[in-house]
Parts: structure tokens; C-alpha cells; sequence
């Protein structure tokens, strides 16, 4: 039987793995030997998490904290991010509503019969 402690650091690694990944061309290896050094860990232990959680029966204290402060800190960065991103979402539709109003303000002010007869004294002169 696996413990909850052992589950939790599994499913961070696993989250913290995906997020390493920069692309397609990415190995396996590189990205845990990345991992390992920016949280301090073994690699060899990121590759039991991944591979052999079904022969561990617990995790290692230091592990376990090294790799849920760096999902907490990666958990803040992506909160941060689609805060952002809203934002700026938020931004460009104000913008666009203000260019809109503009737009129809401007498309008001030519269209009627007083318009019409502005045009056609504008075509008389020339």
C-alpha cells in the first residue's frame, strides 16, 4: 500500500515535469536531470517517482518538501500568469469598444439626407 505523502510528491513531480518540457524534441532524461538540479534532488529519485512508485512505499522527507515548494511556486507563477491574461483580455475589449463607438460615431455623422446633399454640393464644385 502507497502512502498519501508518496501519491502527492508522484503527482507534483509529474506536474513539475510537464512544465520543464520546452518541446517536442525534449528527452525524458534531460528534463528530469534539469528538474533535479533546480530542486536539489537526485535524479534517480524523479525517475522512481515516475516509473517505480508501485515498489516504494513512502517518500523521503526532503523530496517530498523540495517538490511541494516547487509546485506551490509553480501553482503562483501560473495564477499570476491568467491573471495577466486577463488583463490584458480585459484591456483589448475596452480598447476595442472605444475604437467601435468611434468608428459609429463617425459613420453617424455621414449618413442622412443632410449628408447626402453636403456630397452632392461637394461634386457641383468640382
Amino acid at each position: 500500500m502507497t502512502s498519501i505523502a508518496l501519491m502527492e510528491a508522484k503527482q507534483w513531480a509529474d506536474d513539475l515535469l510537464d512544465a520543464e518540457c520546452q518541446g517536442r524534441k525534449d528527452k525524458e532524461k534531460r528534463i528530469r536531470f534539469s528538474l533535479a538540479r533546480k530542486l536539489g534532488i537526485p535524479e534517480s529519485y524523479l525517475f522512481r517517482l515516475q516509473y517505480k512508485t508501485n515498489t516504494m512505499n513512502d517518500v523521503r522527507g526532503s523530496v517530498y518538501r523540495a517538490l511541494m515548494i516547487a509546485h506551490q511556486a509553480y501553482q503562483r507563477a501560473c495564477e499570476a500568469n491568467e491573471a495577466a491574461a486577463e488583463a490584458d483580455k480585459a484591456e483589448r475589449l475596452k480598447l476595442k469598444a472605444a475604437r467601435h463607438a468611434a468608428d459609429l460615431e463617425r459613420a453617424s455623422a455621414r449618413l442622412g439626407t443632410v449628408a447626402a446633399q453636403d456630397r452632392a454640393a461637394e461634386r457641383e464644385e468640382a
